[in-house]
């Protein structure tokens, strides 16, 4: 679930946190909060994407380690204007390989793939609040099961030449990459990222709102 944290700001009145200064405001993805601030102009998304350092390879499952897998293009682009948040989807590797170790260490991942998804993100600059990995998610066949991100493998992909995506700050842009594990089956992937829905202090309703981005 993506927290925001309230600010307190001159003359313009912050957007109330779901579920401690305001009640039914969940929806079904979860609770968020926003805080407002005077309105600015949005920075735009980048781009391009972090890709690795070398050309992908397998090479390094043979001692252990973890494979790079393949990356293929998307380049597409998420705009909400409601909260004036951007995202580009660059590529996704559908295809890395985890090292022995974290095999070993999560044990769940001998029924999952893992998916990386490169993502240059640029976060609000009308209200407060962080961008990241969190306001993702990965749905997929048969289930159709909207999956959180994890960080669980995040030094894992960094050694293997894929930086985690870090969170953006208000009106800042990062870019990196996410990591979901859905089942071995799964497959029509789509990356979905979730407006939470909040309420402003002067009356104003910012629904909730999915954003999908088809990935293949």
């Amino acid at each position: 679930m993506r927290i925001r944290v309230a600010a307190r700001v001159p003359a313009v009145a912050a957007i109330a946190v779901c579920g401690l200064l305001l009640t039914g405001c969940n929806d079904d993805s979860g609770a968020g909060a926003d805080s407002a601030s005077s309105p600015a102009p949005t920075a735009s998304a980048t781009a391009g994407g972090s890709a690795p350092a070398a050309s992908p390879s397998r090479s390094a499952a043979g001692d252990g380690g973890a494979a790079a897998g393949t990356a293929v293009p998307v380049n597409k682009t998420i705009d909400d204007e409601v909260m004036g948040e951007k995202a580009t989807v660059v590529k996704y590797v559908e295809d890395f390989q985890p090292s022995a170790a974290a095999k070993a260490k999560f044990p769940a991942l001998a029924d999952e793939k893992v998916v990386l998804v490169d993502v240059a993100v640029t976060a609000s600059s009308k209200y407060y609040d962080s961008f990241g990995a969190s306001s993702f998610y990965l749905t997929g066949m048969p289930n159709g099961i909207d999956q959180a991100s994890t960080t669980i493998l995040d030094d894992e992909i960094k050694a293997a030449g894929y930086p985690p995506l870090e969170d953006a700050e208000t009106g800042k842009t990062s870019t990196g990459w996410v990591v979901f594990t859905p089942t071995k089956d799964a497959d029509k992937l789509v990356l979905r990222y979730k407006r939470l829905a909040a309420k402003a202090s002067d009356g104003t309703e910012i629904t909730a709102k999915n954003f999908d981005v088809p990935l293949g």
